[in-house]
């Protein structure tokens, strides 16, 4: 369940920034096509003598495009917001131990989001990145961040206590000899 509320943050972070870009740029177009419009409409509904413009046409919807241009920037900063709302909190939230928590992968990325397969390359990485993946004892698969230190005692398919907090994997101790559970 914790995933997929992952993905459900994820993708409202992205359709927010998509809808409010979408939303700028119609609001855009429309002001531009509302305000040449206006312009030519009041040009020819001129009054002769006095030069008085009788009807200003589109140009009177300026100020709704102005409106959704206003809109579409707020959901923008409103989904970057909530993204780095949501990025920050992710390491908050109480500690807990887990027991009988399975470690099922391990892996690094630098800087630039290349995987890192050598223990050599990590050494030489700029700004790794540390990665474990595992079942927790109800059966909830999880991704943490960590340390170097814990990465390299968490091994694939070692069973121990883990200590978490929100996506942080702090402490894991492995269990010596066959699990229990």
């Amino acid at each position: 369940m914790r995933r997929e509320i992952g993905v459900i943050k994820e993708r409202l972070v992205g359709w927010l920034l998509v809808g409010g870009l979408v939303v700028t740029v119609i609001s855009g177009i429309l002001l531009w096509v509302f305000s040449v419009a206006g312009i030519y409409r009041g040009t020819y509904t001129r009054k002769p003598f006095t030069n008085e413009i009788t009807d200003a046409g589109t140009l009177n919807l300026v100020p709704l495009t102005i409106l959704g241009i206003a809109a579409g920037v707020l959901m923008m900063f409103g989904g970057v917001g909530y993204g780095f709302y949501t990025m920050q909190r992710e390491r908050s939230g109480p500690r807990r131990t887990e027991n009988n928590f399975r470690v099922l992968a391990r892996y690094c990325y630098d800087r630039t989001q290349q995987l890192i397969t050598s223990d050599l390359d990590i050494e030489i990485a700029d700004r790794p990145k540390f990665y474990v993946r595992g079942v927790l004892e109800n059966g909830v698969i999880g991704e943490f961040e960590t340390t170097l230190e814990v990465y390299y005692q968490a091994g694939e398919g070692m069973f121990g206590e883990a200590e978490i907090q929100g996506k942080w994997l702090g402490r894991f101790v492995p269990y010596i000899g066959t699990p229990t559970a």
